[in-house]
This record gives C-alpha cells, structure tokens and sequence, in this order.
C-alpha cells in the first residue's frame, strides 16, 4: 500500500503571501520542503484522493498526481472542500456537455454538512454536471483496499476519520478535528497514524504560548500524541496539517523529529509504504 501527502499545511499556505515571518521568508527562497500547501492525502493504489483544498490543483500538478479514479471529503471546512472544482476537468466535457461520474465517497452526515454549508454544492457536482456519483457510506472495499469511515465528531461537528487497510497492513488518516481522539477498536495496532493539529511545544511564532490561544483545546501536546501512540500500540506517526501560526520551518522539523521515537513531520511529497 502506498500513499503521498500531497499537501501538509494548514488554514494557509506557507509560504503566505501575506506574510513576512522568517518562516515564510525562508520558504520564498529555499521553495521545495520548505513549502506547505493545503492538507490533502492521495491513495496511490486506488487513485482516491482525500480533500480538496483551495490549492488542490497546484498541489497535484507539483507531486504528479495525473488520475483521480475516487474522491473523498474530511468535513466541511474551507480548507478543505473549496478546491472542490478539481472534479469538473476531469469529469465533465464542457465541450461535448458529457459527463463521466467519478465514484464521491463519503459518511451521510458530512454530506449534509457539505450540502448545508456550501448551498448543496454536491448536488450541483452530482446532478447538473455529473462529475460525481455520491456514495453516502461507512465502508467500502476498492480492490484489496479496505476504507473505514468513522466519525470523530467533536464540538465542532463531524468529522471523517480513515482507516485505510490491506492484508495485514493498516494506516489511520486523522487530518483535523482531532481532540477529543475518540475511541475505537479500528486504530489498535496501525503502521501509521497521520495526524494533524499537534503542538511540538506550545509556543506559537509570535512567542505567545499555547495555552493562552484561544484553538488551545482542539490541538495536542505531542505528549498527548504519544500516549495515543502507546496505547493504540501504533508503530509509527506522521504529524500533518503543520500551520504557519507555529513558525517552525521544515529544517527545524527534520532535526526535532530526530529526537523522537517513530514520530515525523510531514512534508509535501512524502511518501509512505506499508
């Protein structure tokens, strides 16, 4: 089984255009790693991607990502749905006003969500321009690949957790909306946990800490990551959607994981085989 982050950033992009901090500064000239664009995963084995960012298509075109055969969206969030768009070059003909429905995978309740925040945006993608076949769905098996969908719903609503498996091979994508970490049997024994919305340590690039900020409840410690890790017995974690509020560069990450014990820091690009 393989997977590629295809993007590993957070709310914004680094490097932002707006912006002026080191962080974005260092991106601007260094480029490569040192870049994050929107969070996003793509399932090589299935051709399924999970998210659609604002810059979903940018993203893609950096990591050669040229067939989505299977879509799926997290949860309602702007960050990501709003690069939604991505589906209609590939399955509709403007020209030939044909379209070739890619298989829309997702739980009921962040359909809904979807439709609600986004004026019924997946009608408009399933039904006026047939780029889409929505499959309302806690399961689905495509070839030897088994999706779990599970809801995570928190205070903020739901959220789609997945667990990806084949054979005796397991990895768990859990992008955002991660605390509280609800329980279930799934996760026991994962190769991988991906996981985003993890303080390294609680201070953020202004100097400001953690505790004081007022997202302090929906992030973990990486403390707290590591008991998950430990009683889930989960052999390895990937941290992901790494925001530009940290102020932590991808070379500060390379040298901090280095300490850690089976814990890394996503980059765009990265790839990972079970």
């Amino acid at each position: 089984m393989k997977m590629k982050i295809i993007g590993s950033g957070g709310m914004f992009q680094i490097p932002n255009p707006f912006c002026k901090c080191p962080i974005c500064e260092e991106a601007r000239i260094k480029r490569g790693r040192y870049e994050r664009l929107g969070p996003s995963l793509y399932i090589e084995d299935i051709r399924m991607l999970i998210d659609t960012p604002e810059d979903i298509a940018a993203a893609c075109d950096r990591q050669g990502i040229t067939s989505i055969e299977y879509l799926t969206l997290s949860h309602k969030d702007p960050d990501h749905t709003r690069g939604m768009r991505i589906v209609e070059p590939l399955g509709y003909d403007c020209i030939t006003d044909r379209g070739t429905p890619i298989p829309f995978i997702v739980l009921p309740e962040v359909a809904d969500d979807i439709n609600a925040w986004n004026g019924d945006g997946l009608y408009y993608y399933e039904n006026v321009l047939n780029c889409i076949t929505v499959n309302r769905t806690d399961y689905v098996k495509i070839g030897n690949i088994e999706l779990h969908l599970i809801n995570n719903k928190t205070h903020r609503g739901n959220m789609t957790f997945y667990v990806i498996s084949e054979g005796g091979k397991k990895a768990v994508y859990a992008c955002c909306d991660v605390k509280p970490f609800i329980p279930n049997e799934l996760y026991f024994d994962s190769d991988v946990l991906i996981i985003g919305l993890v303080s390294d340590n609680g201070i953020l690039k202004d100097g400001s800490k953690l505790d004081s900020a007022p997202f302090r409840d929906d992030m973990f410690t990486l403390e707290e990551i590591m008991e998950i890790k430990r009683a889930y017995r989960i052999k390895r974690i990937i941290i992901t959607h790494i925001d530009e509020y940290w102020g932590k560069s991808y070379g500060y990450y390379r040298e901090f994981e280095k300490t850690l014990d089976n814990i890394f820091f996503a980059y765009d690009g990265m790839e990972i085989v079970l």
